[in-house]
């Protein structure tokens, strides 16, 4: 079982690095990677869904911009053998009262071959501040 840094990092009971295993691992990693793209390392460009996310989400365009660059980071993740996304199931859902875009969708965990969900709620309010 995979075990890498807990995000935001800290420290755990014992002094040490707090670490995120298993379940916790895979969903710090993928949100890690969709997370946003303003990211000057020059080694690192362009590898995830940005904070475009949270803007304009009704419109066909920027969802099918999200979409190319979500398959982009798990075509990714299944050459490293770590995850495969199940195209089927993703989902969007939006909320013109609260303004958030939640994005939905299962993948599934290669190295314990188990499957799993992931959700995220964006919220334009939040960005705005």
């Amino acid at each position: 079982m995979a075990t890498g840094l807990a995000m935001p990092v800290g420290v755990d009971d014992s002094g040490g690095a707090r670490l995120a295993s298993g379940d916790a691992n895979d969903d710090k990693i993928i949100r890690l990677a969709l997370g946003d793209d303003g990211n000057e390392n020059a080694f690192q460009q362009n590898i995830g869904v940005g904070a475009d996310m949270v803007f304009g989400s009704a419109d066909e365009l920027l969802q099918a911009q999200i979409m190319r660059r979500l398959l982009e980071v798990f075509k990714r993740f299944e050459a490293q053998k770590r995850y495969t996304l199940l195209r089927n199931t993703i989902e969007w859902a939006t909320d013109s009262n609260t303004q958030e875009l939640t994005l939905r969708f299962r993948y599934i965990a290669l190295e314990s071959d188990r499957e799993q969900g992931f959700s995220e709620i964006f919220s334009a309010a939040a960005t705005n501040t």
